[in-house]
């Protein structure tokens, strides 16, 4: 292991809870069909560490863990190895994620604060907190669109008051003002460095790099939707007035969401004993995708047929309530909206 990936590991101890946690997961390996099977030792929101009884490849560097969710899903990660030694008759790793689709980002959060349920759990940046939290505020679409058009680049730069460590995995949450979406991206410090601007000169002040543990194609679906939506609308101020007529639920989505006042929560926030659709439960991301695109034909039409056929990130299959849900929704959309031309020509009764 390098210093500097010593230094990480050190760093991510720091700041981010690891829950002591003994449950069964698999590795897949570069080259290797046959999964390696461990034991959790402990878990976070950056990482884990590991157990098993046979050790890993010398020249391995990355890895995929899969941990058990329910009903047969999992919370699968890209994972570094960053160090492995020998332990009590076996072998400790630690692995760091650098790499969740959004469903398993999601689910690791649901996740760590199920095993942690307390207030320092939020983010808030506490030496007992599950992860922490950068939070931006955009107040316009012009700022929204040059930094989704940085997001795209695969790197973000923001100002800030306080120092964070390079390596440090943190969410980042871009949160627009006057019903502008806000989006929330799981990121890593990859530089640091301090900053004057003037008029704060009075405070000390740091630059950082981010760089996105996400898929990359995950990122570029969702940015090129948002950004194809604010260039077709002219009045600013309403951007996603196309949302009106969408059910309630549909617009309280993390990571698509439409703010309309201090009382917005997320879906996942208002949980606690809110009715929730099982698309919602399940499939979250699948919202954000459809909230993007509700209220234009073309657009509705693209985002269904990659939530129906896509293989990256979203499943092959849907369990029959999801899919009646989906059916649902795009029903009231052909009704509210009308169907495009080409379902009208190629599909007369399918739902693609």
């Amino acid at each position: 292991m390098t210093q500097s990936e010593s230094g990480s590991m050190a760093m991510e101890r720091r700041t981010q809870a690891r829950i002591d946690l003994k449950i069964p997961v698999e590795l897949t390996l570069p080259g290797q069909d046959a999964p390696v099977r461990a034991v959790t030792r402990d878990l976070s929101w950056g990482g884990a560490l590991l157990h098993l009884t046979e050790p890993l490849p010398n020249d391995l560097e990355t890895l995929i863990l899969s941990l058990p969710w329910r009903r047969g899903k999992s919370i699968r990660a890209q994972a570094q190895l960053l160090r492995a030694r020998p332990h009590e008759g076996g072998y400790l790793a630690a692995v760091r994620f650098i790499s969740l689709s959004p469903r398993s980002q999601s689910r690791l959060e649901r996740l760590l604060k199920m095993l942690y349920p307390s207030d320092s759990a939020t983010g808030a940046g506490g030496k007992n907190a599950l992860f922490r939290e950068l939070e931006v505020t955009v107040s316009d679409t012009e700022e929204l669109r040059r930094k989704l058009l940085q997001i795209l680049e695969g790197r973000y730069t923001v100002t800030v008051f306080e120092s964070y460590q390079v390596g440090q995995s943190i969410s980042l949450s871009i949160t627009g003002t006057f019903d502008l979406p806000s989006i929330r991206l799981r990121a890593r410090v990859s530089d640091v460095r301090k900053s004057e601007v003037k008029g704060f000169d009075w405070a000390e002040l740091y630059t950082l790099s981010l760089e996105f543990e996400h898929p990359s194609n995950t990122i570029r679906a969702f940015v090129d939707l948002v950004l194809n939506r604010l260039s077709d609308t002219e009045d600013e101020s309403s951007t996603f007035s196309h949302l009106e007529g969408a059910p309630d639920w549909l617009r309280s989505v993390a990571a698509a969401t439409v703010r309309s006042g201090a009382g917005t929560r997320s879906a996942e926030a208002a949980g606690g004993g809110e009715a929730r659709s099982r698309l919602e439960s399940e499939f979250p991301e699948a919202i954000a995708r459809l909230v993007a695109g509700w209220g234009n034909v073309a657009d509705f039409d693209m985002v269904f047929k990659s939530l129906v056929l896509s293989r990256n990130d979203l499943p092959g299959a849907w369990s029959r309530e999801a899919w009646e849900e989906l059916e649902l929704l795009q029903s009231v959309h052909d009704r509210a909206y009308g169907v495009s031309a080409n379902r009208r020509s190629l599909l007369k009764g399918g739902r693609l």
